[in-house]
């Protein structure tokens, strides 16, 4: 029984169908385009940074240690420097030359990224008095949560 509905659904009708769907005009891109504009990365990186800045004072004004508000601030950082990295590296022209390039930055950036998290996140230890754990890894998941946010703060164009 399940295999008649598989064919149903396959069959050499239903792929000549979705086959013959033409391709958009020039026009009906722009329009599209017009409609639902790209979010750019760097109003993420941007929104990121403000979010870790906005937990450091919030966090401070709330009468936390000055160890836990600088465990707070570092997991945030952890989040945005890496980000502005990976950021500044796909938009660059060598990873718009061709898809392929594209592409290859993209995966290329986003080790970049995340081996440079991972190596500030080891390097917290030395370069934060009194780390608290807890307190950094707030300040980093918060802040690496604010992409989401980004499509709510409005597009570019509207």
């Amino acid at each position: 029984m399940m295999g008649r509905k598989q064919e149903a659904t396959d069959s050499p009708e239903s792929i000549e169908e979705e086959a013959k769907t033409p391709p958009w005009s020039k026009e009906q891109v722009r329009e599209f385009r017009l409609r639902e504009p790209s979010v750019s990365i760097w109003r993420v990186v941007f929104g990121q940074f403000l979010v870790g800045m906005l937990l450091g004072l919030v966090s401070w004004l709330l009468g936390a240690k000055l160890s836990n508000v600088a465990s707070l601030g570092y997991g945030a950082f952890c989040v945005v420097l890496p980000s502005a990295v990976f950021a500044r590296g796909i938009t660059s022209k060598w990873s718009s030359l061709n898809p392929g390039a594209a592409v290859t930055g993209f995966f290329l950036w986003e080790f970049v990224k995340v081996f440079m998290t991972i190596v500030m996140l080891l390097a917290s230890q030395s370069l934060v008095d009194d780390l608290s754990w807890p307190m950094m890894m707030l300040g980093l998941i918060i802040t690496m949560k604010v992409h989401w946010l980004s499509f709510l703060w409005g597009r570019k164009g509207k």
